[in-house]
């Protein structure tokens, strides 16, 4: 049985695709989520698709055990959702966390010391329009983990799985990409295109800084294939902190920026810390 705590974007995609292939899911959320899935099934789009309604199982909490749990929650809301998965239920299963960040991976070692928690990213854009309501909106959906066994899980789902050995790489790679990105478009409050032509002298800085972050974890990062790819993606990009702000949302600042920051000192880090406190200022009231 396969576990997914937060059927939102991610979650939710996980669940369908994960069900699709014919596994046994369980999804855990709210009490009003899980009663409106269990009702009404969970509806999912993927582009070039008609919509998909599966009927996974889902409860306000785990009540059995799993061999794999994916935690797909923000990481604002991480602490109080844990409190749907108690340890005992979950004993040693797998834990696949897909947060933003770094810091949930020794957070989860702690709540559940049985658990195999494995590092993991996934790069894709899926959006939760209401609950039980989920649309991917990207074709990529990118998955890199150091877990083999994850990878296979997810490639037979439709996924595009694959591995690397370092789980600091794992995590970091991401982070480097995701931090510029969601830091440049945050505070010029604008889709990646204009955000660039508003404020473009910041990106290349904000790259640095992530990938010198980086560096100081050995990971293995490469700033310049960043920044080109972040100049590649088309205009209307709009990174998930940006919609957090503009739907008034907390914004996980702390889990994209606050590693930069701390791994170099705020000295060391001036662009990060001078986007961080753009953003923060506008959303004074």
């Amino acid at each position: 049985m396969i576990g997914v705590l937060g059927p939102g974007g991610i979650g939710g995609l996980l669940a369908a695709r994960l069900a699709a292939a014919g596994r046994d899911v369980t999804i855990v959320a709210s009490e009003t989520t899980a009663a409106r899935i269990t009702a009404q099934g969970l509806r999912f789009t993927a582009p070039g698709a008609s919509e998909v309604v599966s009927y996974p199982t889902a409860r306000a909490y785990l009540t059995e055990p799993v061999e794999v749990l994916f935690v797909a929650v923000k990481s604002t809301d991480l602490l109080p959702a844990l409190q749907r998965i108690p340890a005992a239920v979950l004993g040693d299963a797998t834990v696949v966390p897909f947060l933003n960040g770094v810091d949930h991976l020794p957070l989860l070692r702690a709540a559940y010391p049985d658990a195999n928690v494995v590092a993991a990213t996934m790069s894709v854009e899926a959006t939760r329009h209401r609950p039980g309501v989920v649309e991917q909106v990207s074709v990529m959906d990118t998955v890199l983990t150091t877990d083999h066994a994850v990878a296979e899980l997810l490639a037979k789902a439709g996924l595009d799985a694959s591995t690397h050995p370092d789980e600091d790489t794992v995590m970091w790679r991401k982070l480097t990409f995701l931090a510029p990105f969601a830091l440049l478009t945050t505070s010029a409050d604008a889709a990646l295109g204009e955000a660039i032509a508003q404020r473009g002298e910041h990106l290349r800085p904000l790259v640095r800084e992530a990938a010198a972050a980086a560096r100081t974890r050995q990971a293995d990062v490469d700033a310049d294939a960043i920044e080109a790819r972040l100049r590649r993606m088309p205009a209307g990009f709009r990174s998930s902190m940006l919609k957090d702000a503009t739907a008034g949302r907390h914004l996980e600042l702390d889990a994209i920026a606050g590693p930069v920051i701390r791994a170099l000192g705020a000295g060391n880090a001036p662009a990060t810390v001078e986007a961080v406190r753009t953003i923060l200022d506008a959303r004074l009231p």
